[in-house]
């Protein structure tokens, strides 16, 4: 699944014995995911997405089952790609200050690709369709371990690290991060991020002040 804005529907598909099912399924993916980026949870239906797929709605159900499943796979796929990157970006951090730096960064990234609109539409739909719950949290249960055990790392050198809740760290994290997003939704501000990790990392900076120089 590409990060692209396809807002514009494709054309319709080759059928029957022609159609590929892989791609197919891929193209469904796509469309569930740019459907929930662009026109959000209440409006992404069968027909939206089969029409950014460029395939009959049938599709759906014979490849995924349903809209959930299928909804749920576009969020897995997304938040597998962005896991590499995060690996990728904060394999070499060694502290808590150039983890929460490289962490805004990808925050960034995460805005731009439309991971995030769709996380959070996924979260907003809970109410209506409770099996979302299950998906969001598989799909994002790996960055949380991952970003766990980054803070851990991040912390070692810290004279109370075995005092740091690592795991708290991380589920803070993700919430402040997810907060972020619904926040900017409702004012449309996009500075509150820069201010907000300005702050963290001059409280980082502050527990570390008494850390053992490398």
């Amino acid at each position: 699944m590409t990060e692209l804005d396809n807002t514009t529907p494709r054309a319709a598909r080759k059928r029957g014995r022609g159609a590929d099912p892989d791609q197919t399924k891929a193209e469904l993916v796509d469309g569930a995911f740019e459907a929930l980026r662009h026109d959000g949870i209440a409006a992404t239906t069968a027909r939206s997405i089969a029409a950014r797929a460029g395939c009959n709605q049938a599709a759906i159900y014979y490849h995924f089952g349903g809209i959930e499943p299928l909804l749920i796979e576009a969020l897995t796929q997304s938040s597998d790609r962005r896991l590499e990157r995060y690996r990728t970006a904060l394999a070499d951090t060694t502290d808590i200050g150039e983890l929460l730096a490289a962490i805004e960064v990808l925050y960034v990234e995460d805005r731009a690709s439309g991971h995030l609109a769709v996380l959070t539409e996924l979260a907003g739909g809970i109410a209506s369709s409770p099996g979302l719950a299950a998906g969001i949290d598989t799909s994002t249960r790996p960055w949380l371990e991952f970003v766990e055990d980054r803070v851990r790392s991040a912390t070692a050198s810290l004279p109370f690290a075995a005092l740091v809740p690592a795991e708290d760290v991380a589920d803070l994290i993700f919430s402040v991060v997810v907060g972020l997003e619904l926040r900017s939704r409702v004012d449309g501000r996009d500075d509150r991020a820069e201010r907000l990790f300005r702050l963290a990392s001059v409280a980082a900076g502050l527990l570390g002040r008494d850390a053992p120089s490398a």
